[in-house]
């Protein structure tokens, strides 16, 4: 990209209407220009075949793609998920996933290409920090899975990294997802993953786009939760949970906790029952994620009988669950397992 290109999928319909005029083109151009970006997902310029050859040059001159450059695509063996390694433009590389079948898919996305927080269940955290990306390298995720799946879809945040570290790239994202004139999907579709940072909960809830927003909690109880999560000794479960509150309040979006089961260790009666404390002060939906083994780790998955208690102790304080569908094991897309090229760093205590 040279220093006067900007990315062609952050800019708006009115700046590219703008740009468009000062170029002398007529106003239909726009509509044409948004299609080949926004409803055919194309990648290149060249690809928009009823612009004259004059407009793609300079469209060209102006404006770029982002770099993201398919390295490897796996697909399941039940053929209900795939998964993408893209290198971009540095050389860092990050991964995406879909989920699903017909009208029914999920687009798993990428924030970051490492991850600082160090969940020591996550295999992107126990990879290391990475850089944050930028919007259009979120979008261009998002356009990738589009040109290889059904759209439009839902979108979660839930891939590598922490979104609300990088709201100067989630929230253009979402302006883009959600405008009527691009990508024009429903911001009930959208969900906001975070390991719970309060403001970045509260920016979010101050944004034009309001998402779903789910909080990964893993633990209702502050020492266990800091020793799996230590975001948590920075920003206290207390204080999240306040955060939380206030999001659903402002924004009338109800809350989901995600709760990673992990064998032997947060899986008791008295932690459930702590998550339904949580859950129903907060009226939030939980969603249990039976853990997913990632290389290196000291955790196991949870037996069935776990899980079924579990969530038998969650039904009797009439909390709603779901059940996450340990989808895209077989190809390390499931829930944690994403870690792209990076090397596991060392564990504390391995």
């Amino acid at each position: 990209m040279t220093p006067q290109q900007h990315d062609i999928l952050t800019a708006t319909p009115r700046e590219l209407a703008h740009w468009l005029a000062d170029q002398g083109q007529p106003s239909y151009r726009l509509e044409q220009l948004l299609r080949w970006l926004h409803t055919e997902h194309v990648d290149s310029f060249e690809a928009m075949t009823n612009l004259s050859l004059d407009l793609r040059r300079r469209l060209e001159e102006g404006y770029s793609f982002p770099v993201l450059r398919p390295v490897r695509q796996q697909t399941s063996q039940d053929g209900g998920t795939g998964k993408s390694l893209l290198e971009l433009a540095d050389g860092e590389q990050i991964e995406c996933v879909w989920m699903g079948k017909g009208d029914r898919v999920t687009f798993c996305i990428s924030s970051q290409t490492g991850c600082a927080l160090g969940c020591r269940f996550c295999a992107t955290g126990g990879g290391g920090p990475g850089r944050n990306l930028a919007a259009g390298e979120v979008l261009g995720q998002v356009q990738h899975l589009a040109r290889e799946r059904a759209w439009p879809a839902n979108v979660v945040f839930m891939g590598m990294g922490e979104p609300l570290l990088n709201l100067d790239a989630l929230l253009p994202a979402l302006e883009a997802l959600t405008d009527a004139q691009r990508l024009a999907l429903g911001s009930r579709r959208i969900t906001v993953s975070t390991a719970g940072l309060p403001d970045g909960i509260r920016a979010l809830a101050r944004s034009p786009v309001r998402p779903r927003l789910a909080l990964s909690l893993n633990s209702p109880f502050e020492e266990q939760r800091s020793e799996l999560m230590p975001v948590n000794r920075m920003h206290p479960l207390a204080e999240v949970l306040n955060a939380c509150r206030e999001y659903s309040e402002t924004t009338g979006r109800r809350v989901s906790l995600e709760y990673v089961l992990l064998g032997g260790v947060n899986t008791s009666a008295a932690a459930a029952r702590a998550v339904g404390r949580i859950a129903r002060d907060l009226n939030a939906l939980v969603n249990l994620i039976p853990f997913n083994s990632v290389p290196d780790s000291p955790f196991r998955p949870p037996s069935t009988n776990e899980v079924q208690f579990f969530r038998s102790v969650l039904e009797e304080g009439h909390v709603n669950i779901t059940e996450r569908y340990r989808r895209g094991r077989d190809i390390s897309a499931a829930c944690g397992q994403l870690r792209a090229g990076r090397r596991p760093r060392p564990r504390k205590g391995s």
